[in-house]
């Protein structure tokens, strides 16, 4: 298991609709009664076509379907998209069919059809469309121009030293085995090997899945690993071994290939992490203030009365059963 590392922010926090495509989707039922939930600009939306944007959402979130913060972050999601589909219109933005087909591959792929009931469903191909019209907005348009300059990170580097100094690591092997007796006789056979027989002993006796890699469970930073593991691990000097550690799960034998002391990382090794995280901040500035300017530019209106859960959300600017 790799170090985790500081600056792994995973993707800048965009809207839901980004992400649909590793979903399911079911096929809209218009019911009786489908009242008028949402304005966005001139356009209006329907209780079923928020039940279509909720649906595998909230079945992937799992037992939060009465939660009214969830719903009110998707509907948040669901006013932004329409927001971002009104501008890409304003620019003429089409899909083109090549990310179209693309698109439908990861659906088929992640479970969601088979490639002809795909190409069969008009609303997910709506949906696909809808989607990428959003990326290619942000794409080519809001996030085009946005840079890091080199300059940019030095000064970054220099004003957040503490962000870069690095815990001890260790890299470390382990045998497991179910019974104390064992473990004994294994630490036996390592002391009259000098260790050295590590990885043959964990690949003949470990139950770990590690065991056909001689054991090799990867490097580890200090704050990674379970407290009783860390104190076990981490006094041990490279090519030594620890006692008999007993845990849930068995008894353990870990030893130290390497260990790499707490030091300040020198900027060549973080200048990618660094300039990675400036542009997801630059890029999530750049998405706020697009979706301010774009709440004040189209009037949005939502029946908070009809939605069926307490809206909370987190943009002002699109509260209230009246145009803002």
């Amino acid at each position: 298991m790799p170090p985790r590392r500081w600056h792994a922010l995973g993707l800048i926090i965009l809207p839901a609709f980004f992400f649909f495509e590793n979903c399911s989707m079911r096929s809209r039922v218009e019911p009786e009664d489908n009242p008028i939930l949402v304005r966005v600009g001139e356009k209006s939306y329907t209780k079923s076509d928020l039940d279509s944007f909720f649906a595998d959402r909230l079945s992937e979130l799992q037992d939060s379907s009465s939660d009214d913060q969830i719903k009110s972050a998707l509907l948040s999601s669901f006013i932004e998209e329409k927001l971002l589909l009104l501008k890409a219109g304003e620019l003429k933005i089409e899909p083109d069919a090549k990310a179209l087909e693309k698109m439908a591959q990861r659906i088929a792929a992640g479970g969601g059809g088979s490639g002809p009931e795909l190409k069969g469903d008009k609303n997910l191909e709506q949906s696909m469309m809808e989607t990428l019209k959003a990326q290619g907005y942000l794409r080519n348009f809001l996030f085009k121009n946005l840079v890091v300059s080199k300059e940019d990170c030095e000064a970054y580097y220099r004003d957040h030293l503490g962000d870069f100094v690095r815990n001890d690591v260790v890299h470390v092997r382990e045998i497991l085995v179910d019974s104390p007796e064992l473990a004994k006789k294994i630490q036996a056979s390592l002391k009259a090997g000098r260790n050295r027989n590590f990885q043959e002993l964990a690949r003949q006796y470990s139950k770990a899945p590690t065991a056909s890699e001689g054991g090799d469970l990867g490097s580890f930073q200090r704050g990674e690993l379970p407290q009783e593991l860390e104190k076990a691990i981490f006094p041990l000097a490279p090519g030594t071994v620890s006692k008999i550690v007993s845990t849930q799960y068995g008894y353990h034998i870990f030893k130290v290939e390497e260990k790499i002391l707490a030091h300040q990382q020198t900027y060549y090794e973080v200048e990618d992490q660094i300039q990675e995280r400036l542009l997801l901040e630059r890029q999530r500035a750049a998405y706020e203030a697009e979706m301010a300017s774009l709440t004040q530019q189209f009037p949005i209106q939502i029946e908070d009365g009809k939605l069926g859960f307490k809206y909370a959300g987190f943009r002002p600017a699109v509260r209230g059963g009246r145009p803002q």
